[in-house]
């Protein structure tokens, strides 16, 4: 249909609805690409690490357990840091999830920003399609309708707004529902190893504490 025509011209064929919508796809890719570079930089704990932590632990050897977790640089490492930070199982527990929900949040941020994208978009493209048939009914009213090519701006701007709403969308909205299954995956799996790791310093069934 339109494949004679450039980028430039399909842009300008589908109203000033397409410049919302590639300003949209722009905030879109760029988080994308954001949260891809962060995601994949993080690193896992080594089970070296972990059992080093554990042995520290079960030992009493809260320092060094601390020590090994903030080496690590890594999102168990920092959750693990700030749980050791305290003795009482409750306080224990209550910390790690405030570190791990903290840790989640900053790895969502603007990744609502593409959810949005990926649900408003189409409905930008329906206004985009409702100007276009607005434009073909008054110049076919103003012009009448002995030559076809008379509305043909206003339908084309229509099936342009409209693709483009969905082109934009579909993939928000996939790269939305990735990088949050993602992020609350590596989250519940953090939580589960954190609380495996702690579990004899939250319901206190270490010796007595060594924190020197």
């Amino acid at each position: 249909m339109f494949e004679t025509l450039d980028f430039f011209q399909l842009v300008s064929k589908g109203g000033y609805t397409i410049i919302v919508l590639i300003i949209c796809s722009i905030i879109s890719v760029a988080v994308a690409v954001e949260k891809f570079i962060v995601l994949s930089k993080m690193k896992n704990m080594s089970k070296k690490e972990i059992d080093e932590i554990k042995i520290a632990i079960v030992a009493a050897d809260i320092k060094t357990a601390s020590e090994i977790s903030q080496k690590s640089k890594t999102f168990l490492g920092d959750v693990l840091a700030e749980g050791l930070k305290n003795k009482n199982g409750l306080a224990v527990k209550e910390s790690v999830l405030r570190k791990i929900s903290q840790k989640v949040f900053s790895l969502e941020k603007y990744l609502s920003a593409v959810g949005t994208i990926g649900a408003i978009t189409p409905f930008i493209g329906l206004l985009g399609t409702v100007v276009g048939i607005m434009r073909a009914f008054h110049d076919l009213g103003k012009y009448g309708v002995g030559n076809p090519s008379i509305v043909s701006a206003g339908i084309a701007e229509a099936l342009v707004a409209t693709a483009a709403g969905l082109l934009v969308a579909i993939p928000s909205v996939i790269l939305y529902n990735y990088f949050s299954k993602r992020i609350n995956r590596m989250a519940s799996d953090v939580e589960n190893t954190a609380f495996e790791i702690l579990n004899p310093l939250i319901y206190g069934i270490l010796p007595q504490i060594n924190t020197d």
